[in-house]
């Protein structure tokens, strides 16, 4: 049973209370504000006053002063249901989800009257993916309002998430009994949903011939018919019923002839994936005949035929010849999939070249053009740069106006390592056409990458958003969330403020003059204003990830009005691995290399003041010798930070525009708290973004760092099972030389028991079955 407190709203104060309520429903913030005020003045232990105030203060802008008044209130009156839920009320506000299902739960268990908190915390629960507690709370507001379709489906989901595939089958079946006889027009998209959901739940359940059964049972009330075909399709299939299934998927080629998905499970219901390379190049041939257009039937037997079979050269030639007559620009790049083979790979530069030289020429000009193009791209893949520049740049004495050529070229250029070049030619591509957003882009990310950062914005800016006083897009570039044109930005800052660490450190120590003294100054400012721009940008993916993070709340309750729950439950597979995206992967990498450096020169700093080494005199001599232009010095620096602001401000009167604060904040971030803060991005990669190379690299360097000793073992044998599916023989050189730094920094910390050292070792031995013939050897073999 559920102790119940004293009713709530008996007190002198409840009357302004209540009205105080009121005017919160109705967004009158100040006004509720004053009242609570003036109770709080009377008695300064009225819990819900306290509640209400700190909420108001969130809504009316005094964030800082909001959370102290939650606190105190539930401190007083834990057991108060209004309490809580006000508490659940911020909470939620400020994205604190596990926080906000806490008090709201603590609200319903305490007695609440108000069941509708029942549907905020069903939201909450399915975004800290509390499932289990989930289900019942659907299954209570279900009863609470049993009147809404919606309500069965969500009750259904949250069966179905808890793999309750019987009770969420059951639900569905429920309300459509219920429902079905008083179905309207606007109903049907609804009712063909919830069908093919319940499908969709029995087939993952793993109940074929009972998914069968359903789906044909509803056939006449599913209006999706791509999926009714698919689901059938694929249920034959699994139950053994191929010739039924091939008559299905020839239907789905019909409506679609270029999706390759169709043909691979054609093949798959006709068994021919293992029957003899002829028998599937007839079939192939066959479809070939039926959809003369589609390209899947041509190129499939390009992947399955051995080089050496007779007809592949002849099917090859067929394919790419057709295509380069016909001047397609993506030749190369629907070709590219075979060069995995090498001999392939020579078979289609031996009939590229044979066509460019014989056949060519007597036809269309274009023709040469576009053969010299697919053998620039071919002769780039193969990094032989001096072929490939040789062909583009025949092509382009044959064609100086067509874009696509110098893109190649200076894919080339930059495959030289001429960035600044390469960039020039992108630019020389975008002036052709003004208007190609593409082409634009391509631009920008050239430019970006020749750590052009002002000119790629401005460049980027031609397709943005403006503002009346907006010197470039980059606040809009931030609004829209433009991923990657931010991580090449923290890149190109990142390698900028490198360079000018290289030339600080060219500096000549000796070198006491003014001028000298004025560069190292200059130096370190760039360093810094550079760095922190990094931070910055790094930060500001980050940001976006936890926005897209925060947004599928609105799609908990928004996909059960809609009726889409297949579309709801592949959305929360795809929230579930948001950080594997290659992009914050990237971020991760990119902003980890800083923290790590700052981390470097905080440990450099330590030493240095342990071993008391005189740091006076050169500091001393620049301050004396820089006195008389300091001032001058300083109002040049206020007015290039100014112009320098305007250009890479992402948001309007943004307080930290060159990210000084944060990098000053993890500069001042003294003993090891800066790897606590990396280690709560690197915990997100190893859980989502596991299958990376990188994930664990970067978690085993900061688990040694840690003395995690155990766990960087664990970093150590993922980082092996990687290795083993791809590239077997990199696994000695990368992973070997960890695992002598490992077992060393294990055996020689006095801090850390004789046991993990022990433990390391033996999981070592795993990895390293060498190891056990004695560590001597094994350093003296990998070392």
């Amino acid at each position: 049973m559920v102790a119940r407190n004293n009713p709530i709203l008996a007190n002198k104060e409840d009357a302004n209370f209540r009205e105080a309520l009121k005017l919160f429903d109705s967004k009158q913030y100040k006004k509720a504000l004053k009242l609570v005020e003036a109770n709080i003045k009377k008695n300064s232990s009225h819990a819900e006053s306290l509640a209400l105030k700190g909420v108001l203060n969130h809504h009316l802008g005094h964030k800082a002063e909001a959370k102290p008044f939650i606190t105190k209130a539930v401190s007083k009156e834990p057991g108060n249901y209004l309490v809580d839920h006000l508490a659940g009320i911020y909470f939620r506000t400020i994205d604190d989800y596990p926080e906000a299902a806490k008090w709201l739960k603590a609200s319903i268990d305490n007695g609440s009257p108000n069941r509708a908190i029942l549907r905020d915390l069903a939201l909450l629960q399915s975004q800290i993916r509390d499932y289990k507690n989930l289900r019942d709370t659907r299954q209570a507001y279900l009863e609470f309002q049993p009147g809404y379709r919606a309500n069965w489906t969500a009750t259904a989901i949250a069966q179905h998430l808890n793999k309750d595939y019987n009770a969420a089958v059951n639900t569905l079946t429920k309300i459509e009994d219920i429902i079905k006889p008083h179905l309207t027009e606007a109903d049907l998209y609804e009712q063909s949903e919830c069908c093919l959901y319940k499908n969709y739940i029995v087939n993952e359940a793993g109940n074929y011939t009972k998914a069968l059964e359903l789906l044909e049972k509803d056939e006449k009330e599913i209006t999706d018919r791509l999926s009714f075909l698919e689901y059938k399709a694929k249920y034959l299939v699994l139950l053994g019923q191929n010739e039924e299934a091939s008559l299905i998927y020839r239907q789905l080629l019909q409506r679609n002839p270029d999706n390759v998905d169709y043909y691979t499970l054609l093949e798959t219901a006709l068994g021919t994936s293992s029957k003899p390379f002829e028998y599937r190049l007839k079939l192939y041939e066959k479809l070939a005949r039926f959809y003369p257009r589609s390209d899947p039937p041509k190129f499939i037997p390009l992947t399955f035929l051995p080089s050496d079979h007779p007809s592949f050269e002849q099917k090859a030639r067929d394919y790419v010849e057709s295509q380069l007559k016909r001047g397609v620009p993506s030749t190369f790049v629907n070709i590219k999939p075979l060069y995995k083979n090498i001999e392939k790979l020579k078979v289609i530069e031996k009939i590229v070249l044979e066509f460019f030289k014989l056949q060519a020429p007597s036809l269309n000009p274009t023709v040469t053009v576009w053969s010299k193009y697919f053998l620039a791209q071919h002769y780039l893949y193969l990094n032989d740069l001096v072929k490939a520049n040789d062909y583009i740049d025949s092509a382009l004495d044959h064609s100086p106006t067509l874009v696509e050529l110098y893109i190649v070229k200076a894919r080339i250029i930059k495959h030289f390592g001429d960035y600044e070049k390469a960039s020039q030619i992108m630019n020389e591509a975008r002036e052709l056409d003004l208007q190609d957003r593409f082409i634009n882009s391509k631009t920008t990310k050239y430019l970006l990458r020749a750590n052009k950062v002002n000119e790629a914005i401005d460049c980027i800016s031609l397709f943005t958003k403006l503002d009346d006083d907006a010197v470039n897009g980059c606040k809009d570039l931030h609004l829209m969330q433009v991923n990657w044109v931010l991580i090449e930005s923290a890149e190109a800052y990142t390698r900028i403020y490198h360079d000018y660490e290289k030339q600080l450190k060219d500096l000549s120590p000796e070198d006491s003059s003014e001028e000298s003294l004025a560069a190292e100054q200059e130096l370190k400012e760039n360093i810094d204003i550079f760095k922190g721009l990094a931070l910055k940008r790094y930060h500001a993916v980050i940001d976006n990830f936890k926005i897209f993070f925060d947004d599928q709340f609105d799609f908990h309750s928004y996909c059960m009005r809609r009726a889409t729950p297949r579309d709801y439950i592949e959305t929360l597979k795809w929230e579930d691995k948001l950080h594997s995206t290659p992009i914050y992967v990237r971020t991760i990498k990119g902003l980890s290399s800083v923290y790590w450096e700052i981390y470097e020169q905080q440990q450099k700093q330590k030493e240095m003041e342990a071993s008391n080494e005189d740091k006076e005199s050169s500091p001393a001599k620049s301050k004396k010798s820089n006195k008389n232009k300091k001032k001058k010095e300083k109002a040049q620096n206020i007015k290039r930070k100014a112009e320098l602001i305007s250009k890479v401000e992402s948001t309007k009167e943004d307080p930290d525009p060159l990210g000084a604060k944060l990098l000053t904040d993890l500069v001042n971030n003294a003993n090891g708290k800066i790897l606590d803060l990396l280690l709560e991005y690197i915990k997100k990669l190893t859980t989502e973004a596991d299958s990376y190379q990188i994930t664990w690299e970067l978690a085993f360097k900061l688990y040694k760092e840690n003395s995690k000793y155990v766990l960087a073992l664990q970093a150590l044998k993922n980082l092996d099972r990687i290795l083993k599916q791809g590239q077997p023989d990199k696994k000695f050189k990368v992973i070997a030389k960890s695992a002598i730094e490992l077992l060393h920094a294990a055996e020689n910390d006095p801090n850390s028991p004789a046991a993990i050292a022990k433990v390391v070792e033996k999981g070592l031995q795993g990895i390293f079955p060498e190891l056990s013939e004695g560590k001597a050897k094994f350093e003296e073999i990998y070392a």
